[in-house]
């Protein structure tokens, strides 16, 4: 059977912690005992142990899974008295309803009513969601570091130094600050980074093997030494969430998964060879068509090659300036057209035209689309896959922010790592 290698795009530390947030006794109310149990990569347990002159009736964790996530609570439950012992388990793996990446750190505060109206709100405090499986390295560079647990120092800092240089890179092309911490684990094998990632069915897990995903906005896991070019997609994924996402959706996909190919040192022959193909046949996708992923398996290798020349169209013919003034008119909350006509003064379809002729080719027949028929951009991160002529539809999904698709041998021999910047550097030398 045919195993496909996938980044993915779309948020683990050394031991388990163990955190006791204080409080004093408030109305009779007293917590005499409060732990977290890590139960990586199932659970994480919140414990806690109260007493009250009045019978407890009601407690509640409050928690925030950090950077992401929203203050949210939950209630366990338990049989009122005046001493109580509850645990609140918190799935660390158990999709679609929960994920917590691993080096998430979870602020959390415990909330203690009795029956004769007191309250106890314990201090807040802070536990860090670890791989407690292995006994971790490290390596920073400013605001990025590095976790290994096998292999050399010196291949994780050469890893460090992709990681710092492609940071640095992609800010500037996108006119963006990452002022907050950026961490990269790196596994030793797929087999082991496997219990870290969104769990998946056994068919999918069979079929795919995951090199690397940006599994949160400072987060990024990677399979194995030496996938600079796998660090470099994944990490610019964190700075165009930054540089280019607002407060009403997200980025178009083209653009994202665009810009992360853009910042490759090499690209994959299988996606050029797409390209390649679907110029000479003049069957190229629409622009508005990839405003969000294609259903289609057949057409990722072309999805993947459009998104890098049009990235690279528009950086190479109108300047960074403009490339970064694009992100920041889609942070403000812009639709796609309105941005591109504030920026280049021309919408989807006239950046398509622009495109093509930039390839030889003449303009797509069209009808002129009206406003309801731009696409708003919602797109929700799933998981992308390279393409595959024995896969079936189900088998594919895929989403904006979360990956490059890279196939070696397994692949009925095409190798794909990625469209990068093959034009760019050609014209360097």
């Amino acid at each position: 059977m045919k195993r496909l290698v996938v980044l993915l795009g779309l948020t683990v530390l050394f031991l388990a912690t163990v955190v006791s947030p204080s409080a004093s006794a408030q109305g009779g109310i007293e917590v005499t005992a409060a732990d977290v149990v890590n139960k990586f990569p199932e659970e994480v347990v919140f414990r806690l142990s109260a007493h009250s002159e009045a019978t407890i009736e009601q407690v509640t964790l409050h928690y925030q899974i950090l950077p992401d996530g929203v203050m949210a609570y939950g209630r366990p439950d338990f049989t009122p008295a005046e001493r109580v012992q509850v645990d609140f388990h918190l799935k660390g793996n158990d999709p679609p309803r929960s994920y917590l990446a691993p080096g998430a750190p979870i602020d959390y505060f415990w909330e203690i009513e009795d029956g004769a109206g007191n309250k106890l709100t314990t201090d807040p405090a802070t536990f860090v969601y670890e791989d407690i499986r292995f006994s971790w390295e490290s390596a920073s560079e400013g605001n990025v570091s590095v976790y290994w647990y096998d292999g050399s120092r010196s291949s994780a800092e050469s890893s460090l130094a992709v990681a710092r240089e492609t940071l640095d890179e992609m800010a500037a092309l996108l006119g963006a600050t990452v002022d907050y911490p950026v961490k990269v684990w790196i596994y030793d094998s797929y087999e082991d980074m496997l219990p870290a990632l969104v769990r998946r069915s056994e068919a999918h897990a069979q079929r795919v093997v995951v090199a690397g995903m940006r599994v949160a906005s400072d987060t990024v896991l990677l399979q194995g030494e030496g996938a600079g070019d796998v660090l470099r997609h994944e990490l610019t994924h964190i700075v165009t969430k930054v540089a280019g996402e607002g407060p009403y959706g997200s980025l178009p996909t083209w653009l994202d998964e665009g810009t992360a190919m853009y910042a490759q040192s090499e690209p994959g022959e299988g996606y050029t060879s797409a390209l390649d193909r679907a110029v000479e046949r003049d069957s190229l996708l629409s622009v508005r068509s990839m405003t969000s992923p294609t259903g289609d398996p057949s057409k990722v290798g072309l999805f993947y090659g459009q998104a890098w020349s049009l990235v690279d169209f528009l950086i190479e013919t109108y300047g960074p300036a403009k490339f970064a003034e694009l992100f920041a008119t889609f942070k403000e909350g812009s639709t796609v057209d309105k941005a591109l006509l504030k920026v280049y003064g021309f919408d989807q379809g006239g950046l398509e035209d622009a495109w093509r002729a930039s390839l030889g080719l003449s303009p797509r027949e069209r009808p002129t689309p009206t406003d309801e028929q731009e696409s708003e951009v919602q797109p929700t991160p799933v998981e992308q896959t390279a393409p595959s002529e024995e896969a079936g539809e189900d088998e594919f999904p895929w989403g904006t922010a979360i990956g490059l698709a890279a196939a070696g041998a397994a692949l009925a021999g095409v190798s794909l790592l990625g469209v990068g910047v093959l034009a760019r550097r050609l014209r360097r030398r």
